[in-house]
Parts: structure tokens; sequence; C-alpha cells
């Protein structure tokens, strides 16, 4: 099944899923984010082309394209050095960004900050041999401008068990994520309304089964 899409508003909801590689860009884009235009976004290999590519500082670019639409992303860490596994705070526009900052620019469809602030996270990245990634788990969050509205996104690509769910309709209280094989579960507080159970600590492998619980109250 896919877990990713919005679910319906309740106070109780949950989804199952059978971990499996899987390539996805979650896009939520609060109202006044003049980049997402206040929608939500789901991309996968079913309705998009993901194109990555090593940019000029050692981070990371993406080009996502559907017959109608275009994203480009762009991470990187501060120095030139090559983006590991960390939290990257104070992000600057890429690729304009200060040295000793990291840069951040998520941009499409004619439409880019002229300058920006945001952070982004790597979960988990390999690369081949020409230094281009190979698989990747990380979040963004992007304000333009320095402006309270945020786009954030959720990435994966070429991982075996990215589990995650985005809500609409619901304020949030916490998520309940199970691996029905090993017997592993957890629970987060979290009012997000993206969440990823392999991020927050969950031990999956593929094939195993997954259960992922939304708990609040209906918006």
């Amino acid at each position: 099944m896919n877990a990713l899409k919005p679910l319906v508003a309740g106070l109780l909801l949950a989804a199952s899923c059978i971990a499996s590689a899987e390539t996805r860009l979650i896009l939520k884009s609060d109202a006044g984010d003049y980049i997402g235009q206040g929608q939500n976004y789901l991309y996968t290999d079913a309705n998009a082309t993901f194109r990555y590519s090593k940019n000029y500082d050692n981070g990371i670019s993406l080009a996502v394209t559907t017959p109608d639409t275009w994203w480009y992303l762009d991470l990187a860490a501060s120095a030139n050095a090559t983006l590991q596994p960390g939290t990257y705070e104070g992000a600057m526009r890429f690729p304009f960004q200060t040295a000793d900052k990291p840069g951040l620019s998520f941009s499409g469809d004619g439409r880019g900050c002229n300058s920006l602030t945001g952070r982004f996270d790597i979960f988990e990245v390999t690369y081949g041999s020409d230094g281009v990634v190979t698989a990747l788990n990380a979040s963004f969050e992007q304000h333009c401008e320095g402006n309270a509205p945020a786009l954030r996104g959720q990435l994966s690509y070429n991982l075996e068990t990215p589990l995650g769910v985005t809500t609409s309709g619901v304020a949030v209280k916490t998520y309940t994520c199970l691996n029905r094989t090993s017997g592993q579960s957890l629970i987060r507080r979290s009012s997000a309304a993206l969440f990823d159970c392999k991020q927050a600590g969950l031990q999956v492998n593929p094939g195993d089964q997954v259960s992922v619980t939304v708990n609040g109250n209906a918006e």
C-alpha cells in the first residue's frame, strides 16, 4: 500500500505496509509559502523522474520532473565538505551561502527564493565511485526571504526501508510504529505532519510487516 497519501481526519488512523525499495519526495507547503503555494505534493518513481548529480560544493543536486512540472533541490555542507549523516542548521540559499554555512535551495515551476533561511537533516547517504549519491534519506525546511511560512520536504532515494506518513486534517499528538515481524514498537509525541518511523528508530528489513498509527484530533 502507499502509506504516504494524506490520511483522512479522525481520532485514530492506522496504516500498514511491507517494506520495499522506494524513491519518494514528499512536500508540505504552509499557506503563504511562495514555492509550494500552500499545497502538499507526493512524487514517486510511478509519477516522476528523479535525476541526481554532484554539485560543485561537493553536495547533492536533485531534479524531479513530471510531464507538467519540475523541481530542483540542492544540499551542501559548509566548507565544501561531503555531506554525511547529521543535522545542518542555519542553511543559506545555495550556491550563495558563506563558507561556514550549509547551502540549501528548493525551487521549481519558475519560482525560487531570492534569499532563504533553513535547515536539513541527512539520515542516511551512500555514494558511488564518481561521488554521485546512490542512496539518500533526508528532510529539509526552508523559509523564503526569512518569512514564517515554511516549505518542508522528506526525501528517500533508493532505500530498502523508507517508512513515512504524511497527514492532513489532523492535529497529531502521537505516532505509533510497529514492526509486526520483529515485534519492535515505538511511540513518539509529535505534532509534525511529516513523520518517518525509520528516522525515529524503528529497525526494519525488506519484507517486514509494519504498521503506523496516528493519534490526534480532527481539525
